[in-house]
């Protein structure tokens, strides 16, 4: 078997850690799919859409088995151990005119290296939109990406079969930790049938590409293309998600099943906004409201959904929540340092969301957890010469911090359900409007989904 001269080891067991750590501890939940549709030995570029910095790399190095390439701002290589780890990831620095014309050159070189890679049989990631946005639709393409491929092809005469893979990335929350993940190949594109355009335009053939990327990425990513009422069709995917799958008999199982109902309501919106702009302006100052009012008391949106709140159902959440406390207080000993504590630093230290979960997980996941679970395991094996003590002690270390985690989530709940019941009791009128509305946008959406 011909060797690999891209292979790296430290690339081959960091992964099966960053795996774990990524899909299993970080993230409550991924679910991928669409990977049949290529081959890992045939020249590939992966083109997904960017929404949440240095995790959509690691979606990638998670769910792709080989050992794929990037490109990254090269403003982000600022730092020697930076430099040390995206080396380590094989990320790669593009310039961009802001970072000075002298530097352009550059690109070339790095550009000369994809091909290269590629052509090696090796996997290349490049986010075509350039950067990430915190906003889920597709915005224009730079021309990194068609440029690298049609250069790639053209040195062997297009006969080389590099295949695009457009590939959606939606995260359920850009920031929380044990948040929810989907990954999503498309069908590959391929580029021979456009090599008479790129000799005789190159930029026509680019655009192209571009064009192809675009149309093919979309069906694959929660496009929603409306300033003026995104963060209401946001809410309206945990609002009415649930029910609108109800109506319209869709499984909602997986969170696939909840991507494409999603989807299939989105369609439903664009549709109405043409047919309907009025009702669907009443629909926008409804949510907003409603978006005011729980963000005004700190609620989310199953509080609301799932009231009222019987005594006896409370009283239940309050036993459960007192059996597993003492095991909790054990949790948080072990653990708050690791997860809570970088999770909240990178909250207070970084304006943009899509950062904060980037350096949670580098600040816990590959870093704190490893050094202190060895740390604490050896104070406890000096207190405990006993082996089967200590090993124990490590082997309940994850298990407690993913429970520690669930735990406050729960009683979050808890209090926001006593918190609901105690201002239904006193009347609140604000509650009660929350209340109010809520019906009000199930029922206008009911009309539109059932007709």
């Amino acid at each position: 078997m011909r060797k690999n001269p891209y292979f790296s080891w430290i690339y081959h067991f960091g992964r099966f850690w960053i795996t774990f750590s990524y899909r299993y501890i970080f993230y409550r939940r991924v679910e991928i799919r669409g990977r049949e549709n290529f081959r890992f030995d045939e020249p590939l570029i992966i083109a997904p859409n960017h929404q949440n910095a240095l995790m959509d790399d690691l979606a990638m190095v998670t769910s792709l088995k080989q050992q794929p390439f990037y490109v990254a701002r090269a403003d982000l290589f600022h730092a020697k151990w930076i430099v040390w780890l995206f080396k380590v990831m094989h990320m790669m620095p593009i310039y961009r005119i802001r970072d000075g014309y002298e530097t352009l050159e550059k690109d070339q070189e790095v550009f000369n290296r994809c091909g290269e890679i590629i052509s090696a049989g090796n996997t290349l990631v490049i986010f075509p939109e350039g950067n990430h946005n915190a906003q889920r639709f597709f915005r224009p393409l730079k021309k990194g990406l068609a440029r690298i491929a049609f250069q790639t092809e053209d040195r062997h005469d297009f006969t080389l079969g590099l295949k695009i893979i457009p590939t959606g990335l939606d995260f359920s929350n850009y920031d929380n930790v044990r948040g929810r993940l989907t990954v999503s190949y498309g069908t590959p594109i391929t580029i021979t049938d456009l090599k008479e355009v790129y000799r005789a335009d190159p930029q026509r053939a680019m655009k192209e590409l571009n064009r192809r990327i675009t149309v093919n990425i979309e069906p694959h990513m929660i496009e929603i293309p409306w300033l003026d009422i995104y963060d209401s069709v946001m809410d309206l995917r945990r609002i009415y998600g649930r029910r609108f799958r109800e109506l319209r008999n869709l499984p909602g199982k997986t969170l696939f099943n909840q991507f494409d109902a999603d989807k299939e309501m989105i369609r439903l919106i664009a549709a109405v906004r043409e047919s309907d702009p009025d009702g669907i302006a009443l629909l926008n100052t409804r949510i907003t409201e409603y978006r005011e009012l729980i963000k005004k008391y700190n609620f989310r949106h199953h509080i609301p959904a799932h009231a009222p709140y019987s005594f006896w159902y409370l009283l239940l959440n309050t036993i459960c929540l007192a059996i597993g406390f003492p095991f909790h207080i054990y949790s948080l000993i072990n653990n708050y340092h690791l997860f809570r504590i970088p999770a909240w630093l990178s909250r207070h230290t970084f304006k943009d969301p899509q950062f904060r979960a980037t350096i949670a997980y580098i600040s816990s996941m590959a870093v704190l957890v490893p050094l202190f679970y060895i740390l604490q395991t050896l104070v406890i094996g000096l207190i405990f010469n006993t082996w089967w003590i200590w090993l124990l002690y490590l082997m309940s270390l994850l298990p407690s911090g993913v429970y520690m985690l669930h735990y406050m989530f729960w009683n979050r709940k808890w209090r926001s359900r006593i918190r609901w019941t105690w201002h239904v009791s006193r009347r609140n009128p604000e509650i009660l409007r929350i209340a109010e509305l809520y019906r009000e946008i199930h029922g206008q959406m009911d009309k539109w989904t059932l007709r």
